[in-house]
């Protein structure tokens, strides 16, 4: 018996076990490092999927508030357009009535209301109160009513104001104060608020 070959064969052996043990270990550690790259991987995939998701949500709150700007901004124009016609058709209507009240104060009818008017007037604010009428219709509210009568060229329409100086009244009876007060009571009207 060789010693030198049975210390070889041991040698061999040796290494043997120590390649196998070598190679266990590597196989362990590379199962290790394969599983902690697996693990990163994923959780690098759930960071990338949970960032992606967020952009996802940021440009949809973006878009959102886009769509509700511009549905703001077109229910505000319609509301504009709307009420802009509905003050063309109202303007036009009272103008037709101004037309119409202007053809009435050339009538016949006309001295018979500012001789109510008057009385009214009188009743109101007594019979000693100033009379304030059209320049056009001073003469004609002179020969209707023994009072003071002074031309108010603020009264375009017709009709006649009286004021008693001594307590500090007024009274407005004028066809344009008539239509101003209608045209404000018809815009206040709930059915035509938008």
């Amino acid at each position: 018996m060789n010693l030198d070959a049975i210390n070889t064969s041991k040698i061999e052996m040796f290494r043997a076990n120590i390649s196998k043990l070598a190679d266990e270990e590597i196989s362990e550690l590379t199962a290790q490092i394969r599983e902690k790259r697996n693990a990163l991987g994923m959780r690098q995939a759930e960071f990338a999927t949970r960032e992606a998701l967020a952009r996802v949500h940021a440009e949809q709150n973006a878009a959102a508030a886009r769509f509700r700007k511009e549905f703001s901004r077109c229910d505000f124009e319609t509301m504009k357009a709307v009420r802009a016609h509905r003050k063309e058709l109202i303007d036009g209507f009272f103008e037709e009535l101004r037309g119409d009240l202007a053809e009435f104060v050339k009538s016949d009818k006309y001295e018979d209301y500012l001789k109510r008017m008057i009385a009214k007037s009188q009743s109101a604010l007594g019979a000693d109160c100033v009379i304030f009428a059209a320049v056009r219709d001073v003469e004609r509210v002179r020969g209707l009513c023994k009072n003071e009568v002074r031309a108010d060229k603020q009264i375009m329409l017709g009709g006649v104001c009286a004021l008693d100086e001594k307590r500090g009244l007024f009274g407005d009876y004028t066809l344009d104060r008539a239509l101003e007060d209608e045209k404000s009571a018809f815009t206040d009207r709930a059915e035509l608020r938008l």
